[in-house]
């Protein structure tokens, strides 16, 4: 017998994802389901019934406008084969409860089934705020219950609720949805009366007002301000480049001094010349190239989580948004960018947030060229190879090098966004309609949840295409062996390949090592460093020697600067074209992409070499 499936809906920032941990604990799991357009999580609820409990992306009414909006949509009118939900927590944000009455008194209109958690009731009773929940559960008939952020016995009292309801009907209900309900609510008479009922509603629940938040007006007098709001953003993120080398030093040694204690034991005990080699110089230096670099994206993710629960950088894109329209872009395509930064393909999909087709899609081909989390251990080698650990007027230089990197690819993505706007894509973009959360505290557990799942999804990349990856490079650089059984580098299948693709990259100073690295990083681009570093390990005489030493002292200086070009604009990995594919329904998209992206690397690429090589001649 199948489990109950309970979802969590509601609007943007109203605490829904925090309620989901809470309830699900450590059994949460994050899944990409078929057309699905942003992140979502389920998990198991366990109980004396247990359930599957699903986070919906935020909704307003059910009138969507957005294909994420969309989604939640079916699933709530059971238009979702896949799920079939039971019940419905509906989440308000009790510090303004009036915003969410619109779609619970549409889910009461066809007869869904659903309780209502007044959430973050610890900020609204704190500023002064007295309801008559009463009120609320005998109009809508249904159950209300407080909840709040740092209060474990409000989520148990929801979690007895939801036991309740579910033993006393464990099956889902067929909706009363009247045959004209997706015209009638866009009529404007269906949503005066809405307001009316929510007027009414609003008068009789809320007793004593609540006090505005003073708190969160005198911050953002600052953090919006025209001069001042760009110079804290532009602080923050100078701030986190600074800290990404300075903070993550020590766990790096950590790493470092363990895959060396590995390579050095694996010399003492192995004699067999092979086997030693595929240890040491497949398997360690393969994967520990890249696990090396795990402090970096988790500092990076850690920081940017932190930002975005405290309520900052809803802020940023309110902050962005007259940049972005005067680029031709909307305001809504700063939380696509933003979500590149950790990887283009959720990037991608939750561009499903802007109405306009033209818009989306001009979004959807910039987002790759924001620096997404695979680019950060590629420019922290490189960087490492080419900067000392030095500081200018206190800042840690390789800092300011790796912010400089971030910039030129929104830069970039932004000059690109323009010029399809003008041409191919042209059209006026859409207005920016957002809530403004009020500042809080970022809650530990909730962070501590993102990175572990962030940990998860790094050490499976790792543990399969890395590894795979990493093994058949290894092959490739030490076969076929001579007569003696002794392998060389330069007559290997490895060189043999790179040699075959090195007239097309010798113009911009790729030798056949960086052109056999560069081939399995379409498919990774992380998979570059534990190419390499297979190629320069089993080549080099040099043990013990990292990877950025070696490359520093292999390749020339406009060669190096070069392939740091190259990461800035090369097309992304195989599978952000299959993604592009599926949300834009056509081939044509992902050609342009990849043609564009190519073509960009290539020039880039050409003319920092050749210049280089001109100014230090």
């Amino acid at each position: 017998m199948s489990r109950p499936q309970v979802v969590l809906a509601g609007l943007p920032n109203c605490g829904k994802t925090s309620l989901f941990n809470a309830l699900t604990g450590a059994n949460q799991k994050v899944a990409n389901y078929p057309g699905v357009t942003v992140e979502k999580k389920t998990g198991l609820v366990q109980g004396e019934v247990s359930y599957d409990l699903t986070d919906l992306p935020g909704i307003y009414s059910l009138d969507s406008t957005t294909l994420d909006e969309k989604v939640a949509k079916d699933i709530l009118l059971n238009k979702n084969s896949n799920l079939q939900a039971q019940l419905i927590i509906l989440v308000f944000d009790a510090t303004n409860i009036r915003k969410s009455l619109y779609l619970a008194l549409q889910l009461k209109e066809i007869g869904a089934r659903f309780i209502i958690v007044l959430n973050m009731a610890d900020i609204a009773t704190a500023r002064g705020q007295e309801l008559k929940i009463e009120f609320l559960e005998q109009f809508f008939k249904t159950k209300v219950v407080y909840t709040a952020n740092n209060n474990s016995q409000s989520i148990s009292n929801l979690q007895l609720l939801l036991q309740e309801e579910l033993q006393l009907n464990p099956n889902s209900q067929a909706l009363k949805i009247p045959e004209k309900f997706q015209t009638e609510i866009k009529d404007r008479m269906y949503i005066k009366e809405k307001m009316r009922d929510m007027d009414e509603i609003e008068k009789n629940v809320i007793v004593k007002k609540i006090a505005p938040d003073s708190l969160s007006a005198k911050i953002d007098r600052y953090v919006l301000h025209p001069i001042w709001g760009f110079t804290i953003l532009f602080t923050c993120l100078l701030l986190l480049f600074q800290l990404l080398f300075v903070a993550t030093e020590p766990l790096v040694g950590v790493i470092e001094g363990i895959f060396e204690l590995l390579a050095n034991l694996i010399n003492q005990q192995l004699i067999n010349q092979t086997w030693k080699s595929f240890w040491v110089d497949g398997v360690i230096a393969g994967i520990g190239s890249v696990v090396v670099f795990l402090p970096h994206i988790l500092f990076l993710f850690l920081f940017l989580q932190v930002l975005e629960d405290c309520g900052y950088l809803t802020r940023a894109v309110f902050l962005l948004d007259s940049l972005m329209r005067r680029l031709g872009l909307p305001g809504k395509s700063v939380i696509p960018l933003l979500s590149s930064h950790a990887c283009a393909i959720p990037g991608i999909m939750s561009a499903r947030i802007i109405e306009s087709q033209k818009d989306r899609m001009a979004t959807i081909l910039v987002a790759p060229l924001t620096t997404c989390s695979a680019r950060l251990p590629v420019y922290t080698m490189l960087i490492a190879a080419l900067m000392p650990a030095q500081k200018i007027f206190g800042l840690d230089i390789r800092g300011l090098g790796m912010f400089a990197l971030y910039l030129i690819g929104m830069a970039s993505a932004l000059i690109i966004s323009f010029v399809l706007k003008k041409s191919i894509l042209n059209g006026p973009p859409t207005m920016l309609l957002m809530e403004l959360p009020s500042y809080r505290l970022p809650k530990l557990r909730d962070i501590f949840y993102e990175l572990l799942q962030k940990t998860k999804l790094f050490f499976k990349k790792v543990g399969t295409i890395i590894f795979v990856l990493s093994m058949v490079i290894w092959l490739l650089v030490s076969f076929p062996k001579n007569e003696n059984g002794v392998s060389n580098i330069h007559t290997s299948y490895a060189a043999k390949m790179g040699h075959l693709f090195t007239p097309i990259f010798a113009p911009i100073g790729f030798d056949w090592r960086i052109t056999t690295a560069l081939i399995p990083s379409f498919g990774a681009r992380e998979v570059v460093i534990s190419s390499l570093s297979s190629v320069l390990a089993v080549e080099s005489d040099g043990e013990g020697e990292k990877l950025s030493q070696l490359i520093s002292r292999e390749f020339s200086l406009a060669t190096l600067l070069s392939l740091l070009a190259w990461f800035i604009y090369a097309p992304q990995c195989i599978s952000t074209f299959a993604v592009l594919k599926k949300e834009s329904n056509s081939w044509k998209w992902p050609a342009l992409m990849g043609v564009y992206t190519l073509a960009l690397a290539y020039l880039a690429s050409f003319f920092v070499y050749w210049g280089t090589t001109w100014l230090v001649s």
